[in-house]
């Protein structure tokens, strides 16, 4: 890794990123992208609908980038449906079990890994999708940080969404997408696949 790219990973691991798309941006551009968890994840909260149409929803932003051919896929059948009706390419599937098919330049797994049974199977599964010189990029929620740990220190645990099955921070998720094949560079979260 250069010195430039050491010195930009440093500094977006020493700040919290309010917007994500300001980091993925360069990786989508022009590029067949698969996103992963594209609905969001809370059905309970809001129709399938209300939920599509949030404004910052990365799905609907991705497709917004010029040049750009994205694929969504969620297990949400609704969310799906809502998509496609609004006229996004999205489809049901699991991630951890799918065969699409064909391959990507760029795949993104935004806030999906905490929700999956088993996040090994989960990271193969989306590097037999990625092109031999694609890019991963997950992000994930830091359970490690100062919100987190001033919620534990006054109410004696921590705030969990209800559908997470388990946490991933740097260090854990380093050595996850190193014993699936890729290069990764946790400090953006995005991974080079090692090839096939």
């Amino acid at each position: 890794m250069s010195s430039a790219r050491r010195g930009r990973a440093r500094s977006l691991f020493e700040r919290t990123i309010r917007d994500r798309l300001s980091v993925i941006l360069p990786y989508v551009e022009g590029r067949d992208v698969l996103d992963v968890g594209c609905v969001d994840s809370r059905p309970s909260r809001d129709t399938a609908e209300g939920r599509v149409l949030r404004p910052n929803l990365l799905h609907k932003r991705l497709a917004a980038v010029e040049g750009t051919r994205v694929l969504g896929v969620d297990v949400d059948r609704e969310g799906i449906e809502a998509l496609s009706r609004l006229g996004l390419s999205a489809i049901c599937a699991d991630a951890e079990t799918m065969d699409l098919g064909r391959t990507f330049d760029t795949i993104i797994a935004g806030e999906v890994i905490e929700h999956v049974e088993n996040p090994g199977r989960f990271l193969r599964n989306l590097r037999r999708h990625l092109r031999p010189d694609g890019v991963l990029i997950v992000t994930t929620p830091n359970p490690f940080s100062a919100a987190q740990a001033w919620r534990i220190w006054r109410h004696g645990r921590p705030r969990v969404h209800e559908d997470h099955l388990g946490w991933q921070d740097p260090a854990t998720l380093s050595v996850q997408l190193n014993g699936r094949g890729s290069n990764p560079s946790p400090a953006t979260g995005s991974s080079r696949n090692a090839g096939s």
